[in-house]
């Protein structure tokens, strides 16, 4: 009998020496049981990357692992019992339970636990092939991601445009003549650009799709003519991305008319003007849900369109490539400048080689510096004592274009795109790759187009220089890679009009 109860108090004590030397496991979890209550995010993109917070219970028992459907999470962090991180991972499209494992058990599924896998999605606000002089709107894909992705290209009222795109490939759709309205809408289950590239009469304009994720509650354009000769048609065009009722208010300035309201369903579009005869800025558009917001000009029969920008993408520094108020055509070149602070704001604007200009701008007021006739140059450099918004209006014969000033971080990269790129099609005279220099070192830059030889230029610190391609060039993408980062853009003009583009 004695033996047999020291063998009984022998058996516990074996097994807590086992688990302590990790030998063995005790039988069930202390504790709270493992349960998934929540998910915030609760969808993200097919691409993966997404940092969810997951909320539940029992986190502190060991976990094991976190899966999305079948695939375990990477960056799992736990919190505490019951918040953990993890990042989600590649998945096709649809609804996937999030689990929770440990050592005992798995969370039980819930409705709680679902993720949504959306694809990504990028926006124009309009798409028009039908009014008079609209004769080509193209949305051009490239796919910068290491695999195929799987695109759909949509608006209202017209069939869904789907393709399936190889890594690095480039292509584009249109949804025929008569088409027209918005907003215009790419998903796609990778990473790509899109731009969208119009022919209206005989000019050319190229704009860059918009993320979703970029929509904002202010939203800012430096400058509005409905009253200048020529200004047939100023509209700000606007995109609810989400799936709450927008209330959207536009304001022209602390002087200008009175302000114009609309209410935008989720996932619409909508525009605002102000009547003939109103100029002047800022505008200043507020929604009461994040927007995106566009200005659609018609200057005599050329057409531009630039996406609005909010306070936070103003800098103290802010560069544009070139200047250009002597070449022929070359008919106006104004830098408009914005202070979104409060508080006075001196602002100086140099033209690489030239004297430069200063405004003082008081909080929120807005204003336009420009050279003489006869300069020309780059790169522009924009600074001021508070950060500052600031926009390249340009008037070339009897077309114009706007594109806003960035910064280095903003703009300044090692490895960029343009969609396109034509010295071949009837009316395409020029067609340039201007590129600067934001770094302390040499740059050497290499622009690539498939079919054609490389144009390399070796670029000294905070320098501006172009490449062009001979004539008959045409194709895309437009790749520039570079040993430190610059900043570049394309500069083109088509018969008697002129358009510019940051690279992305």
């Amino acid at each position: 009998m004695v033996k047999r109860a020291q063998r009984a108090r022998l058996v516990p004590a074996l097994v807590v020496s086992l688990v302590l030397l990790g030998l063995t496991a005790l039988p069930a979890a202390a504790g709270n049981p493992l349960s998934v209550t929540g998910l915030n995010p609760a969808t993200g993109p097919t691409v993966g990357g997404t940092n969810v917070l997951v909320t539940g219970t029992g986190f502190l028992n060991g976990v094991n692992s976190v899966k999305f459907g079948l695939t375990a999470a990477t960056n799992v962090v736990v919190v505490n019992d019951s918040q953990l991180t993890a990042d989600s991972p590649f998945h096709v499209r649809g609804v996937v339970d999030v689990t929770v494992s440990n050592t005992f058990s798995t969370s039980p599924i819930t409705a709680s636990d679902q993720f949504t896998y959306a694809p990504l999605k990028w926006y124009f606000t309009w798409y028009d092939s039908a009014s008079p002089g609209m004769l080509a709107d193209n949305i051009h894909l490239l796919n910068t991601s290491a695999g195929a992705t799987d695109i759909t290209v949509s608006m209202p009222g017209a069939t869904t445009i789907p393709v399936t795109l190889a890594s690095g490939a480039e292509t584009y759709v249109s949804f025929g003549a008569g088409h027209i309205g918005g907003p215009v809408v790419v998903s796609s289950d990778r990473q790509i650009l899109t731009a969208k590239r119009v022919q209206y009469y005989q000019t050319f304009n190229e704009v860059w799709g918009q993320a979703a994720g970029l929509a904002q509650l202010t939203t800012l354009f430096s400058w509005y003519d409905n009253a200048s000769a020529g200004m047939a048609a100023n509209n700000i065009h606007i995109v609810n991305p989400g799936t709450m009722s927008s209330d959207v208010t536009m304001t022209l300035g602390p002087t200008g008319p009175p302000s114009t309201m609309v209410t935008v369903p989720g996932g619409a579009q909508a525009y605002l003007h102000f009547p003939a005869g109103t100029i002047g800025g800022p505008v200043v558009v507020k929604g009461t849900q994040p927007v995106m917001a566009s200005q659609r000009v018609q200057y005599y029969s050329s057409f531009n369109e630039v996406w609005g920008r909010d306070a936070s993408q103003a800098a103290t520094n802010l560069y544009l490539n070139w200047y250009d108020i002597a070449s022929n055509g070359m008919l106006g070149d104004k830098i408009h400048l914005l202070n979104p602070n409060s508080g006075s704001n001196t602002v100086t604007v140099t033209v690489h080689g030239f004297p430069p200009v200063i405004k003082v701008l008081a909080t929120g007021e807005e204003s336009y510096v420009t050279f003489p006739a006869g300069t020309i140059g780059g790169e522009v450099s924009i600074s001021g004592t508070q950060s500052v918004l600031a926009s390249q209006r340009v008037q070339y014969y009897s077309s114009f274009n706007e594109v806003w000033a960035q910064s280095a971080i903003q703009a300044g990269q090692t490895d960029s795109f343009f969609n396109w790129y034509d010295k071949a099609s009837p009316g395409m005279l020029n067609d340039n790759i201007h590129l600067f220099n934001t770094s302390a070192l040499p740059a050497i830059v290499t622009v690539h187009i498939p079919g054609a030889t490389d144009q390399v230029k070796t670029i000294a610190a905070f320098t501006e220089d172009y490449v062009t391609f001979p004539a008959s060039t045409i194709g895309g993408p437009v790749h520039v890679t570079s040993t430190q980062p610059v900043m570049a853009s394309q500069r083109v003009q088509y018969y008697r009009s002129f358009n510019e583009i940051w690279s992305a």
